[in-house]
């Protein structure tokens, strides 16, 4: 695990299952929106691991008023919430979320929230279609290229969605649809407008040889004390195997902001990801994975429910492959009492932001991390 390359080639060797991990957590949300109460009221129950019942109430509020596009998103979310916590039914229910999704942007086809929603779920779709075996998807990037060209128009610094145009034209071959004019087109127009997304950009973009770390470095000399460019660095140090140098840099980035206290979940994934490899090592990486993913559960600001859940799941999957079945069947009862609808995906899940407090943000299909 010595380069960038390396993880996405290890990446796209897993198996579906695991590869989960793209989930909520990679769909791209540019701004915030009014909420109704009964919409809240949805979200409420599902942070407090009743999804089912939020996805009786937004479907109640849809037939009062089937033009309620915030309903319509808030049940998508819902949907991948309850898809992710039943695998082997995701793909039938992630066609439900999408077409809930596509009601939202067909009554509101002017909210960017909505639009980067949908093209991140097209994406998602394109990466779930190359995990298992699909290699005509240059139609589908073209689509998801068009819908973020929309979100474009309406929001020009909607920074998230451009990267993720840089990402998939830039990592897949031409074959697919991979891009490399396109790439770096995206690449120098973030990195005109805005350094941290520019340096995002151009870090994909950049030769497997290239000395990542001194190239963070020079971005944190640019962006002094800012948390994201700071857990970048430390990223890069993780994919190195530099485990002491990664975790000095994750705790400057929570320390300037605590809610990137999921940072210990990375580190945590790191230790699980060794283990997967070789599993040889789980028993001497289990208390790792262990401290790190306590560390989280005991952090501020504390995690909703269903990511308690989850983490608790993944320390009762440690327990009963390390012979503790016993303290694996209590986590697991655990993780179950606070939502039953956790995500059972291996990689960190989200979604969890209420439906009128979205903060732009991105993640990355073809990383870890």
């Amino acid at each position: 695990m010595k380069t960038k390359n390396n993880y996405q080639n290890y990446l796209i060797m897993l198996p579906i299952v695991i590869l989960l991990a793209c989930s909520t957590l990679f769909f791209i949300t540019c701004t915030g929106q009014e909420v109704g109460d009964k919409v809240l009221e949805a979200y409420e129950l599902r942070m407090d691991g009743k999804a089912d019942s939020a996805k009786v109430v937004l479907e109640y509020i849809l037939t009062e008023d089937s033009t309620n596009s915030l309903a319509w998103y808030e049940l998508c979310r819902t949907q991948q919430h309850l898809g992710l916590s039943n695998p082997r039914s995701l793909i039938e229910i992630m066609k439900d979320a999408m077409n809930n999704i596509n009601q939202a942007v067909k009554y509101e086809p002017e909210n960017v929230n909505y639009l980067s929603y949908l093209g991140g779920l097209e994406a998602f779709d394109l990466y779930m279609g190359l995990q298992m075996g699909k290699e005509d998807v240059v139609e589908d990037l073209q689509e998801v290229e068009e819908i973020f060209l929309k979100v474009l128009d309406f929001k020009p610094d909607c920074h998230e969605v451009k990267l993720t145009l840089v990402e998939f034209f830039g990592v897949l071959p031409a074959s697919m649809g991979g891009d490399s004019a396109k790439a770096e087109k995206y690449a120098q127009e973030l990195e005109e407008t805005d350094i941290l997304f520019g340096a995002k950009a151009r870090e994909i973009l950049m030769p497997e040889d290239a000395d990542y770390v001194i190239f963070w470095q020079g971005v944190n000399e640019k962006l002094k004390d800012d948390a994201e460019v700071l857990a970048s660095l430390g990223k890069v140090y993780l994919y190195q195997d530099k485990v002491e140098e990664a975790s000095k840099y994750f705790d400057k980035a929570i320390n300037l902001d605590p809610e990137k206290n999921t940072l210990y979940l990375n580190l945590g994934m790191y230790y699980m990801m060794q283990a997967m490899q070789n599993p040889a090592q789980l028993d001497s990486v289990a208390p790792l994975i262990e401290k790190e993913f306590y560390t989280y559960l005991n952090s501020k600001p504390e995690p909703v429910k269903p990511m308690k859940a989850w983490v608790l799941s993944k320390l009762a999957m440690i327990k009963y492959r390390t012979g503790d079945e016993e303290g694996g069947e209590k986590l697991m009862a655990e993780a179950n009492s606070l939502d039953l609808f956790h995500s059972k995906a291996f990689g960190i899940p989200g979604g969890y932001d209420p439906p009128d407090e979205i903060s732009p943000k991105h993640g990355y299909f073809f990383r870890p991390f």
